[in-house]
């Protein structure tokens, strides 16, 4: 990545259980990843405030929560996402979701442990700049205690690619100068090693990408019991990370949006801090260091 900033949705802010609450926080999250992704693929061509208002605004009430969580119930449905078989059978699902929106959409293939295995990447090309890109991505693999048998990853994270899937449903008919990139990477429980190979693939192409958004975990809720707090490695950590989720929370009832950047980037960081908190209720918390982006 040449320039750009990375957004993170803080997944520590758990939200009360209750499925109704879950789609709230997933929509939410989406109308900040809509606002960034227009904002910044528009910034040149439209220049009076209103036009992206109007963007911006269409775009967040074309959100369909029942789309979003048809998708995660759909990946549910695979039963587990962490073999090489379900990976490929999910890949070629993810395809056909993408395809079945019109939006152009290929396979990023790559070789891991003697198999091919398989990125999806759709592309929403830009009018005016078509190469400048900005990114949303989400992975779609899964993990578990026993993951051959069962591991349905609704939260980790089919929630994200619901969300990136709905991001490109509605993207497709918004006119946009940069380029969108929707990429939902196979392989994340392995290390990253299909966004590892994307991100080199990036380099090597020499694609300019300014920005990305990645979507994991969206739907997390604060769900741990104390009995399943003893049964966890590391359970005095989690338990007080949850005691600090809750006093944050109490501070920033609507959650927290980081967005984060190297230094060369610094004031774009700004920049996009100060677009988020206009046009939403999230506290943005701004994070530059050479370990960011």
């Amino acid at each position: 990545m040449r320039r750009g900033i990375v957004v993170i949705i803080e997944k520590s802010l758990g939200i009360p259980l209750g499925k109704s609450c879950m789609r709230l926080k997933i929509v939410f999250i989406l109308n900040i990843v809509f606002l960034w992704l227009i904002l910044g693929c528009q910034s040149d061509r439209v220049e009076a405030n209103y036009e992206k208002n109007d963007l911006i605004l269409k775009a967040l009430g074309s959100v369909s929560q029942e789309n979003i969580f048809k998708t995660v119930e759909e990946l549910q449905h695979f039963e587990t996402r962490y073999s090489w078989e379900k990976q490929d059978e999910v890949a070629n699902y993810l395809f056909k979701k993408f395809h079945g929106y019109n939006i152009p959409v290929e396979f990023d293939e790559y070789y891991f442990n003697d198999k091919k295995w398989k990125n999806v990447i759709a592309t929403i090309n830009g009018k005016r700049k078509p190469n400048e890109i900005y990114m949303g991505i989400a992975h779609f693999d899964s993990i578990s205690k026993q993951p051959e048998v069962s591991a349905p990853g609704a939260d980790d994270n089919a929630s994200g690619t619901a969300a990136v899937l709905e991001i490109g449903r509605i993207l497709k008919d918004v006119p946009l100068d940069a380029t969108v990139k929707l990429g939902i990477f196979s392989n994340e429980e392995q290390g990253r090693v299909g966004s590892k190979h994307f991100a080199k693939m990036a380099r090597e192409r020499g694609l300019n990408i300014r920005g990305v958004v990645n979507l994991d975990i969206i739907g997390f809720n604060d769900s741990y019991k104390g009995s399943e707090i003893k049964n966890r490695e590391g359970g005095i950590k989690l338990k007080l990370k949850m005691i600090k989720n809750r006093v944050l929370k109490s501070l920033s009832p609507d959650g927290i949006v980081v967005i984060a950047g190297r230094p060369p980037n610094k004031e774009l960081v700004k920049t996009a801090s100060a677009l988020t908190q206009k046009y939403s209720k999230l506290k943005a918390k701004e994070m530059v260091g050479k370990e960011c982006g």
